[in-house]
Parts: structure tokens; sequence; C-alpha cells
């Protein structure tokens, strides 16, 4: 979940941190230079919609909003930047639970991949249709239009899946985490599909979210595994898999990810302990190091993040957690941000 990008919580200081709160995942460096204006970003967001649970945000400098994602609607919304505008902008059947968004700018589309994890409205009775549905939808960034839909289901054979968060490589290449399957699904320039790699590194238990978060950087992808409290570098060249050494009980659950400049924040959601991570790379992010934490809070379930150009990560709080657990009263939603 995550649960990238594609951050927000109970904040609390911790040494060495310069941490600013600010109230309402996905990475900047990953995404291709567009020449607009920044948008005048406030200090604190907050929104209500009963049940809404969101899952994903991202910006879209082009057209000046936040992007957010309802994992419990299968719908996606659109924020404006003064905080003032919460309204439907994605709607599509094939949307159950709404999961990781892209902003696109360089083709103009908004990105979103969907599954089921039988806990939201479009699922079915009892959670009988868990891990049956793979897609990724292709929508008009301004109009938030269908432009293509992907099924991404037949590419696994056997076993449930969850497609959840999303990156783009510089020549166009989208790839798709999933959270149920250990694979990563490619989709060319053209919507071609394909599983780029399958590795039993990324399995999970049965019940539990495995791949979550995914970053793009200098030929290679990161991706959080949630259950195993691990992050993954995969070579675009090879396909190679290694774990990032030196992380070892570093965090239990890490969801989003996003690029903050060279450095890298990880997301850990309430399945963990609910917190942000500013982490160091070396050799290429064959190791990295802790350079700060900061506790969010496990009620408020932060999910993934948007890095600002000025500096700030606006964190999402989603409150999955009661979802989850099948509590759909929750009605005010916030997004924080942390300067690291």
């Amino acid at each position: 979940m995550r649960r990238k990008k594609q951050i927000s919580k109970n904040s609390v200081l911790l040494a060495g941190l310069s941490l600013t709160l600010l109230a309402c995942t996905d990475d900047n460096s990953k995404k291709q230079k567009v020449d607009v204006l920044p948008a005048a970003l406030l200090e604190n967001y907050s929104f209500t919609s009963q049940a809404f649970y969101p899952e994903g945000i991202d910006f879209d400098k082009k057209n000046n909003r936040f992007i957010i994602s309802s994992f419990n609607k299968g719908v996606v919304y659109s924020l404006s930047p003064d905080g003032k505008t919460f309204a439907p902008f994605i709607t599509d059947d094939n949307l159950i639970a709404a999961l990781g968004v892209y902003t696109d700018e360089t083709n103009d589309r908004i990105i979103v991949a969907s599954g089921d994890a039988g806990a939201s409205e479009k699922s079915g009775a009892n959670g009988s249709t868990a891990g049956q549905k793979a897609y990724v939808g292709f929508y008009n960034a301004k109009a938030g239009t269908l432009i293509k839909g992907v099924d991404l289901k037949p590419l696994v054979l056997a076993g449930g899946v969850f497609p959840n968060d999303i990156t783009i490589d510089e020549n166009g290449n989208v790839y798709v985490t999933d959270s149920f399957s250990p694979v990563i699904y490619k989709i060319d320039k053209n919507y071609n599909v394909a599983i780029f790699v399958n590795n039993n590194s990324f399995a999970a238990p049965a019940g539990s979210f495995g791949l979550n978060g995914i970053v793009y950087k200098n030929g290679y992808l990161i991706v959080a595994q949630s259950s195993a409290g691990k992050l993954f570098k995969i070579k675009l060249s090879d396909q190679s898999v290694s774990e990032i050494a030196g992380l070892e009980n570093v965090f239990k659950a890490p969801d989003g990810l996003e690029w903050s400049g060279d450095n890298l924040t990880v997301i850990e959601n309430g399945l963990g302990e609910g917190k942000a991570y500013l982490l160091s790379g070396k050799s290429d992010w064959t190791s990295a190091s802790k350079i700060k934490e900061v506790v969010l809070g496990k009620k408020e379930f932060p999910t993934t993040a948007y890095a600002a150009d000025n500096g700030v990560v606006y964190v999402l709080q989603s409150y999955l957690g009661k979802l989850l657990g099948g509590d759909k009263t929750q009605t005010e939603y916030q997004i924080k941000g942390l300067k690291f």
C-alpha cells in the first residue's frame, strides 16, 4: 500500500531533524523536467470525505493540483493548491481500490494502479473478489478521461494480484509493483505489457502485502517489500535483484518511496510504526544508511508522499488501518509536510 509517494502523521522531532509539520509519493527526480511555474503550496491541508481512505498522492504541475486516490471508493480526486477544492477527477469502473498515482507531465497523463484487497466499495461480498484484479489506467491529465486501460491479470497465471505503485524510466517505460504476487510489471510506450522481473525475494505470506513503493534512477529501480521490511535494487540492464544492505531492522513496513534530492524518503505505514525515514545511499544504492527518522503515527497510517520543489515532503495520512479492519467511519484526512 504505498501505500506509495510516491507522506503524514502525529509528528515528533527526533535528534538532528529539522521538521516542519504541514497539513492538507511520486518522486520528482524520477520525472522528466517540465517547464511550468511552481504552484504556491500551503503549509497545511485537510479534506473531508466519508470513508474516502486515500492511498496515493502526487502533484500535477501543469494543471496545478494534487492528485489523490481512494482505496475504498476506487475514485481519484483532485485537490487545489489553496486547499479549497477537493473533487472527483477520475472515475473508472475498473478502479476497485485506486492505489498508486503518477503524474506523467511529459505525456500529459495521470497513471493509476488498481487492485482489489476485498475491502473496497466495489469489492465483492465478504472479500470474495480479493486478489483478482490487476489494472492500470492511463488518463488525460487535463480532463481525467480514459486514454488506455491495461489488464495485467493474464500475466499472472497462479495466485492473487494487487498492483500497487508506479514509476517511469527516461524512455517512457512504466513499472508497476504487485503486493500479492512477487512481480514487477512493465508497460512500454505502446502499452505492451510484460512481467519485467519475477523474484521469490518479493514474495509475501498469504494475507500480507509484499512489494509496495517503487522509484527509478540512473538505470535501476528501488522497491519496498513491506512484509519483509526490506528495500531491493533492480538493474534495468539485466533485471538483477539485490537487497540494499545496511538497513537491517531499520523499518518494519516500508510503503511509499520518494526521492528527496539524492536521498530517499521511506514512509513506513501503520502496519509498522508509522514513521518517515531519510536514507543516504552508497555505491549507487548498493547499500544505504539512515540519516533521520520521525514518528508519524500508526493510527494515521501514512502511506505515500510527494516531494515538492520547496523541499517539503507532503505525506498522506490515510487512516487505512481502520478500513482494513472493517471500519468505514473515518471522515477527515490530512496531508502533512516534513522538511528534513
